[in-house]
């Protein structure tokens, strides 16, 4: 056979098997567009099957509800307070929810807030990523509620090499998680509707060394 023709085979099979989001090498999650990276889903779209229509018509039928669970949150202190739109909520991690028809307020610049004249050992890059697909505390698959009515959006810092000049050697540049509670929908059971859950995310890198 010829060898262009295996070739030719192979990006057609790798092609396909991406669009359908097959698995491929353990890396690709089977029915959603997304990469397993850093001990979650990376998920640059939603794709064809995020259940938008149900996640719209939950919220459209329950927003007393959806009101109850994400309008408000609780301080240090026992103090209630009405998150603003826009907003992140500083007191419950880096993930923040918003109402995505009203003006989105900038995020404060965290360079300046956290300037102290000094580097990071380790190189890393942040980002603020809106998922629509994450796997829970249980390790099962979720659909993120992120439509055009409402938005959920996740702060995170991850790490760009393994190791720097500042810190090699016994010592080398490691990704550190945290767990945020987000607004949730399973695909498979209607019934559940939209809940509270808990996901697993990047927060920042740090670099550790050999005791």
């Amino acid at each position: 056979m010829d060898l262009r023709y295996f070739t030719t085979v192979n990006i057609l099979w790798t092609a396909l098997s991406l669009a359908l989001g097959y698995e491929l090498q353990g890396q690709i999650i089977r029915g959603v567009p997304c990469v397993k990276r850093n001990f979650q889903l990376y998920c640059p779209t939603a794709g064809n099957t995020y259940p938008t229509d149900k996640i719209e018509t939950f919220i459209d039928e329950n927003k007393a509800l959806i009101r109850r669970m994400y309008g408000s949150f609780t301080i240090p202190g026992g103090n209630r307070v009405r998150r603003a739109p826009g907003v992140p909520d500083m007191h419950a991690g880096d993930s923040y929810f918003r109402h995505v028809r009203q003006t989105k307020a900038p995020l404060p610049d965290a360079q300046s807030v956290n300037n102290t004249g000094r580097i990071d050992a380790c190189e890393s890059k942040t980002e603020i990523m809106t998922p629509y697909w994450a796997l829970n505390s249980a390790r099962k698959l979720r659909a993120i509620v992120n439509t055009m009515h409402f938005e959920q959006a996740i702060h995170q810092e991850v790490c760009s090499k393994q190791s720097t000049s500042r810190c090699s050697g016994d010592c080398g540049c490691e990704q550190k998680y945290k767990w945020h509670r987000l607004l949730a929908y399973d695909p498979n059971d209607d019934c559940a509707g939209i809940f509270m859950d808990w996901f697993l995310f990047p927060s920042c890198c740090v670099c550790r060394c050999k005791p």
